[in-house]
Parts: structure tokens; C-alpha cells; sequence
């Protein structure tokens, strides 16, 4: 009788959880703000704790001091990258005919090694495809200015990024404030047989994200501050968006070394015609690569959790293709918490009499 009940509570459970998916799903637009609100809270909360913890400041100021400072710090982030990037991206789009020249000046020796083919055909056919590849960052460009208008076109769309820009922070302010209480009630719903295990679990979870995912964005963005700064010194163009792209991907390990390496090796050679250059930019990466691996995560992230780079990536890229950007950046922290309760679970079943 009790196997009997077990299973329907488990084809329950299995029922609601794809249900609550599906909700997920077709209400992602609304449910978007609230994610954002939630995972920017979860992540100032240590801060509020420890400002609160002195009585002579109240939660609720701490909250707003918080709040204030870290929407400034993204403000004044914006206003010094966005015209730095501008500017670099327009100083390549300005250096690819010299680009295409150099790469014609390379491959032109070719020709004398091609036997049996009219030399001149063969040049203007290369010709012609140096000419499409640089029209490249222009066709680029008009592509993603169609697709933002197209994306931002119609009113419901407009309304509803005025609206989260509103939502998130009001939303946040109270997560933030509340963030204790909202725990103990939700803890208190639990019947009280299973609130011992479910705390446990919940305290679990909370060290799993506050490892990797507090972490890992430290470990990110000192990478790509790395990078940035050491492709800069080797002269390379578009050294800042290399450089932080490289250390946004590393969150997939050695990604950022694939690549970041070959595109910032080939501009850097294209722009200076010096090896010596690209040999710094190699050690540059190496660089970097051993602090990350020696220094930075031992000391930020800590012990590894046991998230497989196969689970990074398919967690990126589910999360982008069910809920665009915000999903690929709360993809990995949802994965994280799966794998705790996917971990005690196997640990339960294993000691189960089924299993044994």
C-alpha cells in the first residue's frame, strides 16, 4: 500500500513539475523581471547582511544604499565602455581594406604555385571574395540593426522593456528588504517532518551558488579585465570586447582560450606585421589561463562543485533558446541548484531497498 502511495506521489510530483514548466514557458516575458529581480538580490544579500548586522544601520537603508550604489556602478560602467567599444569598432571597420590588402599581399605568391589556371581568373576570383569579406562588418551591422528594430518595433514590446526597467528594481528592493522573512516562510510551509532536510537542502544549495556562481563571475570578469588589458599592450585592435569576451565565455573552461586566442592572433598580426606581437598575445593567454587555474579559482571559487562543462554548455544554450538572454545568464545557476537536489536524490535511491 505504501509502494502504491509513493508512486502516486512521485507521478504527482512528475505531472506538476512539467506543468510548471510549461507555465514557465508561456509566461517567460512576465516571469523574466522577477527572475532578474530575484537572482540580483540573491546576489547583494551577503552585502545587506553584513551592512545590517551593526543596529545603528537598518536593513531597509542598507537595501537602498546598495541598490543605488550597484545601478550607479552600471551606469558609470556603460558611459566608459560603450564609447570605447564604439570607437574600436569603428577603427576596425576603417582598417579592414588594409586588412583585405594584407591578406591579398599573402596569398597573391599562391598564384605562381597554381598550375593549369589562367593567374588573372584565379586573382580576380580572390578578388571578389576579399571584396565580400569585407563587406562582412557592414552586412553584420545592417543585419543587427534589423534585428534590434525588429525586436523593438511593435508597442507591446516597448511597453514591456519600459516596464521591467521599472519592475526589476521595485521588485529587487523588496526581495532584498524581505529576503530573511520570505525564507522562513516559505520554510514554514514545509510540513515539519521534512523542514530538517528540506533546510539542509536549502543550505546546500546556497553554498553551491555562492561558490560558482558569485564566483564565477568574479573569476570572469578578472579574466576578461586580464585579457582586455594584456591584449591592449600587444596592440591588438578591438582589444577590450576580445578581452571581455574571452573571459565571459571562459565560464565554459578553456573556451575563452579557443576563442579568444585565433581571432585576437590574427588581428593583432594583421595590424602590427610583427610575430613578436602575436607570440606576446600567446602569452597573454597562457598567462592568464595559469592564474586562472593556479590562483584566481582556488581562492575565489574554491573547491570544484561537480559541474561538468557538458552541463555549462547545455545549460547556455537551453536557456538561451527558452528565454533568450536572461536564460543563458540564470541557465547555470538553475542547473547548479538541479544538481544538488539530482545529487541528494541519487544519494536517497542508492540507499533505498529498491536499490540495495
Amino acid at each position: 500500500m505504501s509502494q502504491e502511495k509513493n508512486k502516486n506521489i512521485f507521478l504527482i510530483s512528475v505531472i506538476l513539475f512539467f506543468v510548471a514548466c510549461l507555465l514557465l514557458y508561456f509566461s517567460r516575458r512576465v516571469i523574466a523581471p522577477f527572475l532578474i529581480a530575484f537572482a540580483l538580490a540573491y546576489l547583494l544579500d551577503p552585502l545587506v547582511d553584513r551592512m545590517s548586522l551593526s543596529k545603528r544601520v537598518s536593513r531597509t537603508a542598507s537595501v537602498l544604499f546598495l541598490m543605488v550604489a550597484f545601478f550607479a556602478l552600471l551606469v558609470f560602467a556603460g558611459i566608459f565602455l560603450i564609447p570605447i567599444l564604439s570607437m574600436q569598432a569603428e577603427n576596425l571597420a576603417h582598417n579592414i581594406p588594409v586588412y583585405i590588402g594584407i591578406v591579398q599581399d599573402w596569398l597573391r605568391p599562391l598564384l605562381d604555385m597554381v598550375r593549369g589556371l589562367d593567374p588573372v581568373k584565379v586573382e580576380e576570383i580572390l578578388n571578389e571574395g576579399l571584396s565580400r569579406f569585407g563587406e562582412l562588418p557592414m552586412k553584420a551591422i545592417q543585419f543587427s540593426g534589423k534585428l534590434l528594430w525588429g525586436s523593438i518595433s511593435n508597442l507591446f514590446n516597448i511597453i514591456l522593456m519600459v516596464a521591467n526597467l521599472v519592475i526589476i528594481p521595485v521588485v529587487m528592493f523588496y526581495i532584498l528588504r524581505d529576503f530573511d522573512s520570505i525564507t522562513e516562510r516559505l520554510l514554514a510551509l514545509v510540513p515539519p517532518r521534512f523542514q530538517k532536510k528540506t533546510k539542509e537542502t536549502i543550505v546546500e544549495i546556497d553554498q553551491v551558488l555562492s561558490s560558482f556562481v558569485r564566483g564565477q563571475l568574479m573569476v570572469v570578469g578578472l579574466m576578461g579585465v586580464m585579457y582586455a588589458i594584456g591584449l591592449f599592450l600587444c596592440d591588438t585592435p578591438m582589444s577590450l570586447s576580445l578581452g571581455l569576451m574571452a573571459g565571459l565565455v571562459n565560464l565554459v573552461p578553456y573556451l575563452g582560450l579557443v576563442l579568444g586566442f585565433a581571432p585576437a592572433a590574427l588581428l593583432t598580426f594583421m595590424h602590427t606585421q610583427d610575430w613578436m606581437s602575436v607570440v606576446g598575445v600567446a602569452g597573454v593567454f597562457a598567462f592568464v589561463q595559469a592564474m586562472e587555474g593556479m590562483v584566481i579559482t582556488p581562492r575565489v571559487v574554491g573547491e570544484n562543485i561537480g559541474l561538468h562543462p557538458v552541463a555549462v554548455i547545455f545549460a547556455v544554450l537551453l536557456g538561451g533558446e527558452l528565454f533568450g538572454l536572461v536564460g543563458m545568464i540564470l541557465g547555470l545557476p538553475i542547473v547548479a541548484v538541479l544538481n544538488v537536489l539530482i545529487s541528494r536524490g541519487l544519494l536517497k535511491y542508492k540507499k533505498s531497498p529498491f536499490y540495495s
